[in-house]
């Protein structure tokens, strides 16, 4: 009586169907052609469960290529000020370029750029650069000068650390060809490389694999069962150890991999420990 319970319990490995929500976690078996040839695990559902989800698929998993989560930027700020007029700029992220402008005439301006926000975990100087030109109301060139580089002309590349300020004073003034000044505008380029999410062939799932066709499935919770044949199981019975059957009605040696979340009434991620592979056959 008892192979027979576990025979049709087997089709336990579930995986979530709302992906968005959830960390999956899975296996690979393989059941083998002998009568009554059962795999049992147990998986427990701990925190604030409210369910399992649970698929189970025929044949080894295709692995994925799965991209880990992007490594959050690294970036700085400006600040373009004269006087008590003030221009800003944030988020100028690796690899990309921004203008800033302040509209203070004639006269001496100073550009502070910082790194506050930027990703700590990442420990290489940002690298940058910085162009700037003093313009009049219609646009064209007047006289510009800074120790920082001539105007019009991109600066050497620079340095700044995380959580570090840089100062820089620019001066604009009467053009004789050009006449005064009306704003200054200063092109902010961040060099510093940009790092990609590392790529690798890991144990993750390929969520286009066929369901299964031979196999079956169960899962139990105290007194609660559910069956598969390929399509998610959800079992809704709070936290606890949700016993998993994996069976093949025709006796074939067959392997098989699984999916299965233990998810909370959002349908998030609760706290799930690795399976327990009770009985392999």
């Amino acid at each position: 009586m008892k192979k027979i319970v576990q025979k049709t319990f087997l089709s336990l490995i579930a995986l979530s169907a709302i992906e968005s929500a959830l960390a999956l976690d899975s296996g690979t078996q393989n059941l083998t052609a002998i009568e009554g040839a059962t795999d049992y695990f147990k998986i427990n559902c701990a925190g604030d469960t409210d369910h399992l989800n649970f698929k189970l698929f025929e044949g080894v998993a295709n692995n994925s290529v799965v991209e880990t989560p992007a490594i959050p930027p690294q970036l700085f700020n400006a600040k373009l000020t004269k006087l008590k007029l003030t221009s800003t700029v944030s988020a100028i992220e690796a690899g990309t370029t921004k203008e800033i402008t302040l509209k203070g005439g004639n006269g001496a301006y100073t550009l502070t750029l910082d790194t506050f926000g930027t990703n700590l975990s990442v420990k290489t100087a940002q690298t940058y650069a910085v162009q700037y030109q003093c313009l009049n109301t219609k646009g064209n060139v007047t006289k510009g000068s800074s120790t920082l580089t001539k105007s019009g002309i991109e600066s050497v590349k620079k340095t700044l650390a995380n959580n570090k300020t840089a100062k820089y004073s620019i001066t604009c003034a009467k053009d004789a060809k050009n006449g005064n000044t009306s704003s200054l505008v200063v092109k902010l380029i961040n060099k510093t490389a940009i790092i990609k999410p590392a790529t690798s062939s890991s144990s993750t799932q390929a969520m286009l694999s066929a369901p299964s066709g031979d196999l079956t499935a169960q899962v139990i919770k105290a007194a609660t069962a559910k069956n598969t044949t390929g399509v998610a199981i959800d079992i809704q019975n709070g936290s606890g150890n949700y016993d998993v059957l994996v069976n093949s009605p025709t006796n074939k040696a067959l392997p098989y991999h699984f999916e299965y979340s233990c998810l909370n009434t959002k349908n998030v991620e609760a706290k799930t420990s690795p399976f327990q592979l009770l009985q392999d056959q």
